[in-house]
Formats: structure tokens, C-alpha cells, sequence
């Protein structure tokens, strides 16, 4: 009923704030630990936090919404606040090495990619502190070997991307670091797009590469200009030059945020247009 299901989202909440922060106040006390000793502390967190993501996943289930939802007055906005501010406690905990732990890895990417693609203006809303923590868990999933965590990471980076282009969600965030946007279009372009990885992520890749593109597309094309000069030889940094060209056209990037069938057109013109791009540089280009 619906008390058993308040109360059920009290003890929760109650149960990720104190662990997040007795972990945190605890990782600042032992700050003269080392590689092994934060090894340890990593081993002994991983259960902790696959347990609470877990937790949080079946919270966002439609069984438990369902659920919830035939109790008299549980909306189902209380249970997303839940796994949203259950997701704020687990962010300043997330490390790359837990990360290399595959269970947790893809139970991470499950629940970001699911909150990110659903909420992406609540996601853009949180501190920057948290949001940087976010964003670099984005920008190391989309390059991973789990073609279902890149996936998730790239959904998630696309979100965050069509959300600012649409409602300036980031402008705050900007304010802080200003090249939030062109960190991450490097990074999809020298970690993903010109990588051999690139073939079982394409669409993604394609889809996260549009709106960030979109947003500043004078700025994208100077970022283009200065990667393109670490080539090398004249002869690839026109090769490059004319395949970045064919691909960014800007009055169709104008339209990136178009709604119904305009912005349709526009997304599967550009997926035309990358599947051809990337095969183009690939011919010349492939960064070992």
C-alpha cells in the first residue's frame, strides 16, 4: 500500500545518503593511501555500490512502478526523484577502477544511460561536480569494449548534447569550463571515430556526433582544423579536411533541433552521410 511504498523510498534514501557520505568522509581521512590500498578500498566498495545500483534499478523497474502506481497516491514522479537522488549518491563514488568490474560496469551504464536518455534536464541540472562526474563516466563507457556500455554512454552523451541545443541546459555549467563541448566532440573523434571500434557503435557514435556538432558548428570546425593538422602529411590533412566537409553542412546541422518529420530527415541525411564518412577515413586513417 501506499505508506509500505513511502516508506519503502524513506529507508532507501536514507540508507544511500549516510553510506555515500560516510564513504566519502572516509576516502578523505585516508588520504595517504596508495595504488594497493586504494585497490582495497575499491574491492571493499564494490559490493556495497553493486548492491545499491542494483537497488535503484529495481526501483525504476514497470513491475515496482506498476505496482506503486495502483497504490493511491504514489506518483510515479516521487519513485524517479528516488533514483535520481539515489544516482547523485553513487556518482562521487564511481571510480574507473570499479569500473573495470563488469557486473557493476554494466549495471552503471544500465541505470545512467536509462536516467540520461529519460531525464536528461535533471541530469543537466546537477552541480557541476556531480555533472563532471557523469560526463567522465560517459566519455570513458563510450570507448569500452562492452559494445552494450559504449552504447549507453554514447545514448547518454546524445541526450545530454540534445537537451542543451534545444533548452541551453548547460549554460551554467559552461560558465565554469567553457569547453565542456569540444572535450567531448575530441574525444568521440580520436577515441571512437578513428578507432577500429568505431564498426560496432556507428549509429551511436553518429547520433552523439550531431548535436554536439550542432551546437557550435563553427567552433566544431575549427576543432576539426586543429586535429587535422596532427596528421602529419599534407596529403591526410586534406583528405581529412574534404571528408569533414561532406559530413558538416551547417545549414543542416540549423536543423538538428527540428521536431516531427523535418528532424527526421535531417537525422538519417547525416547517418547516410557518416556511414560514408567514416569508411572514407578509415581508407587512409586508422590510429592503432
Amino acid at each position: 500500500d501506499r505508506d509500505q511504498c513511502i516508506s519503502l523510498f524513506t529507508s532507501s534514501a536514507s540508507l544511500l545518503k549516510h553510506y555515500s557520505e560516510q564513504h566519502c568522509k572516509n576516502r578523505v581521512i585516508h588520504k595517504r593511501s596508495e595504488a594497493l590500498e586504494g585497490e582495497f578500498e575499491e574491492e571493499q566498495s564494490y559490493q556495497d555500490i553493486l548492491c545499491a545500483i542494483q537497488l535503484l534499478i529495481h526501483l525504476g523497474t514497470k513491475d515496482f512502478t506498476d505496482l506503486c502506481n495502483s497504490s493511491k497516491g504514489v506518483e510515479t514522479g516521487q519513485i524517479t526523484d528516488l533514483i535520481f537522488f539515489g544516482l547523485q549518491q553513487i556518482l562521487p563514488l564511481m571510480t574507473q577502477g570499479l569500473l573495470q568490474y563488469p557486473t557493476l560496469c554494466q549495471m552503471y551504464f544500465s541505470l545512467v544511460g536509462f536516467m540520461v536518455e529519460t531525464y536528461p534536464e535533471k541530469l543537466c541540472a546537477l552541480p557541476f561536480e556531480l555533472f563532471s562526474s557523469l560526463l567522465d563516466s560517459l566519455l570513458f563507457g563510450m570507448s569500452h569494449s562492452d559494445s552494450l556500455v559504449s552504447k549507453s554512454s554514447l545514448q547518454g552523451l546524445a541526450s545530454l548534447a540534445k537537451e542543451h541545443l534545444k533548452t541551453h541546459a548547460l549554460a551554467s555549467h559552461l560558465a565554469t569550463k567553457g569547453d565542456i563541448i569540444e572535450n567531448c566532440s575530441q574525444r568521440l573523434i580520436q577515441e571512437v571515430i578513428f578507432k577500429p571500434i568505431i564498426w560496432d557503435r556507428l549509429e551511436p557514435t553518429c547520433m552523439a556526433l550531431l548535436p554536439l556538432a550542432a551546437i557550435d558548428v563553427q567552433k566544431f570546425i575549427g576543432l576539426v582544423s586543429i586535429i587535422s593538422q596532427q596528421l602529419g602529411s599534407d596529403d591526410k590533412q586534406q583528405r581529412m579536411h574534404q571528408a569533414f566537409e561532406r559530413l558538416i553542412k551547417p545549414q543542416v546541422l540549423a536543423k538538428v533541433a527540428a521536431e516531427g518529420r523535418e528532424g527526421r530527415m535531417v537525422r538519417i541525411q547525416f547517418k547516410n552521410n557518416f556511414d560514408a564518412f567514416v569508411r572514407d577515413i578509415h581508407s587512409f586513417l586508422i590510429v592503432k
